[in-house]
Parts: structure tokens; C-alpha cells; sequence
């Protein structure tokens, strides 16, 4: 996708999209190291009240799409375009499964997929017996095996109310730009007794706050969860489980040592952020000085692997890993 002018002074500043609280302390400034979008720089504020993290100024609502090129749909596959649907299931059965044992305490029913993407999802667990659907905000996402998704503002569009069994936002909150009011919709639509699962980011991570991990400016909310715990209990709703892990998407603490010796090697933070952040050539960071192979730096990121491993783990089960998983129960009536 053609940026245009990478400078794009429009930015706008928000309150908080979890709580409205126009309170807020600034935790850092960050820009798109991934896709180099706009060399415009963002900040991270923290609320005052909820604890949540968010973007701004940020990208205004309607000028968001010049930050998803179309590699941005593959860029976990690696490739662009060019793999078969039986090739692009293969390469995320792992990821499927993963995200299938979220629901695999629940008989199949009514199954409704927020940010379906290709719609991998929903045609993994049609294959488990679920009646499927799925939305998908931007209407450039392929739809290789042509799946029951509907395109636009899931906000926008008409459902009939507690009709679902299960909703699943699979890293797609910290996307939007309206969080609370994606979770009430998807609360009005579920049946009494349903669930809704989503995947986020966590900004109590060592990734999140030192790292600057999320995928700037796309992500827009960076969630915790007392965050969330206030909002359920705001909407009426039970959170049931939180837990941080890496089953569906990486979120490894590893990259910290390597970051630190390249900074003090005389790499500003930006340069080293875009090496380490960069989706196209992972050696870059990891295995260059400069965009030279590097045997000392081979030797550092092994080092730094070795290192983190174990704390990585114990982060993850205390509550404290990057990637954040949450269950939503709708109360019977």
C-alpha cells in the first residue's frame, strides 16, 4: 500500500479508551519501527484511573489505514501472497490449536470471530463442529477459502442480540480505537452464560514497558489486568481467567542484553529499535553489526537467550508476560 508522505502531522489526542479519564502520565515516545509508515513519533500515556496504556497523540481514526500495508497481513507467514490455504493452515496449526483449547471445555454452537483476518480461525473450528462467522475491519484482507466473513466497523454492523456461544477478539483490541465498546457490543451479543476470549498485550511486561514490543502505531491500547477487571465490573460482566503465555503469539523476553550492547556500541535507540522490530530480516538485529554478520554478535544473543529463558517463564507464570490471554463470562439472567 502506497503511504504517501510519510510525514503526517494530524495526530490527535484521546482520554483514555477504557475508562474516559483524561488523566494520564506519559511512560514514552515511539514511532512505527516495523513498517516505517510516517516517521511521525507517538507517546504512551498510562491512565491515572485504570491503569491502561494508550497511544497519544495517535493517528486519527480515518488516516489509521496508511499504517497497514498489505505485508502486514502476512508478515507472520513471512511470506507475501504466495502459500496455498493448505499451506497457510500448516504453518499455524500450532497457533490454532492454541487458541482452540480456549473453548474446548464448551460444546460446538454459535462461534463469532472479531479481526478474522483470512479467516483461518473460523475455518479451524467449523472443522470441530462450530457454527461460524467472523468480521473483519478492513476490506483488503484476502479471503482465500472463502469464509462467512463480513467486512467493515464491527461497531456498525446489526447482529441479533444473545445469539452467540463464544466470541473471540484474537489481538485485535489493542487495534481499535473504541476497546470499551467493542467488549459491550460483544457482551450484548452474547447468550446469557457465553464467553468472550481475547488476546492482548500486557503493559505489566518487561516487553511492554522497556522493550517498547507492541506494534506501534497500530496497537493503540495496551491493556492490564486490573484494567480489565474494572471495566467487567463497570459493564456488568465476570472475568474469569487472565493468564500470560506464549502458545498463540511470541512475546519472548530475550533481545534485552543484545539491545543494550548494540546502544552502548554507539547505535541510538532508534536505529536499534528499527534493526530488532523490522519483520523482513530477523539475522539483521540478531546476528549483525551494522547489517554485517557478526560472530560477536551471534555470541551476545545466544548469551542473552540463555539469560532470560528461565525468567521468562517465571514472568509468564506469575501474570507478568507480554502476551495476555482473558476470559469474559455474560452473567445468566
Amino acid at each position: 500500500m502506497d503511504t504517501g508522505n510519510k510525514s503526517h502531522p494530524t495526530s490527535v489526542e484521546v482520554c483514555c479508551p477504557l475508562c474516559g479519564s483524561n488523566r494520564s502520565r506519559q511512560l514514552f515516545d515511539t514511532r512505527d519501527y516495523a513498517f516505517h509508515c510516517s516517521d511521525e513519533r507517538f507517546t504512551l500515556q498510562r491512565c491515572n484511573d485504570c491503569g491502561c496504556g494508550y497511544l497519544s497523540p495517535r493517528p486519527p481514526e480515518h488516516e489509521i489505514y496508511r499504517y497497514y500495508p498489505k505485508e502486514f497481513y502476512w508478515s507472520w507467514e513471512g511470506v507475501q501472497q504466495d502459500l496455498s490455504w493448505s499451506e497457510v493452515i500448516e504453518k499455524r496449526r500450532q497457533q490454532l490449536d492454541a487458541k482452540a483449547t480456549w473453548l474446548a471445555d464448551l460444546p460446538p454452537g454459535r462461534l463469532l470471530d472479531i479481526g478474522a483476518q483470512k479467516g483461518e480461525f473460523i475455518w479451524y473450528m467449523r472443522s470441530l463442529g462450530w457454527d461460524v462467522e467472523g468480521v473483519e475491519l478492513d476490506n483488503d484482507v484476502p479471503n482465500p477459502s472463502d469464509m462467512p466473513i463480513r467486512y467493515g466497523d464491527f461497531l456498525d454492523m446489526v447482529f441479533e442480540p444473545a445469539s452467540y456461544d463464544c466470541i473471540t477478539f484474537w489481538a485485535v483490541l489493542e487495534h481499535v480505537y473504541k476497546p470499551a465498546a467493542f467488549i459491550r457490543k460483544a457482551a450484548f451479543l452474547l447468550k446469557p452464560g457465553g464467553r468472550l476470549v481475547a488476546l492482548v498485550t500486557n503493559l505489566q511486561s518487561i516487553q511492554a514497558r522497556w522493550y517498547h514490543a507492541d506494534d506501534y502505531p497500530r496497537h493503540l491500547t495496551i491493556f492490564t489486568a486490573a484494567a480489565l477487571r474494572k471495566l467487567c465490573r463497570r459493564e456488568g460482566l465476570r472475568l474469569v481467567q487472565v493468564r500470560t503465555d506464549q502458545k498463540i503469539f511470541g512475546g519472548a523476553l530475550n533481545g534485552g542484553l543484545l539491545y543494550a550492547v548494540k546502544r552502548l556500541g554507539g547505535y541510538s535507540q532508534d536505529e536499534a529499535f528499527s534493526e530488532w522490530k523490522q519483520p523482513h530480516d530477523p539475522d539483521l538485529f540478531w546476528g549483525c553489526w551494522r547489517s554485517r554478520p557478526s560472530r560477536f554478535v551471534r555470541a551476545v544473543s545466544r548469551l542473552d537467550r540463555a539469560i532470560t529463558w528461565p525468567i521468562e517463564k517465571l514472568l509468564d507464570y506469575l501474570g507478568f508476560g507480554f502476551i495476555m490471554t482473558f476470559v469474559i463470562e455474560k452473567p445468566h439472567e
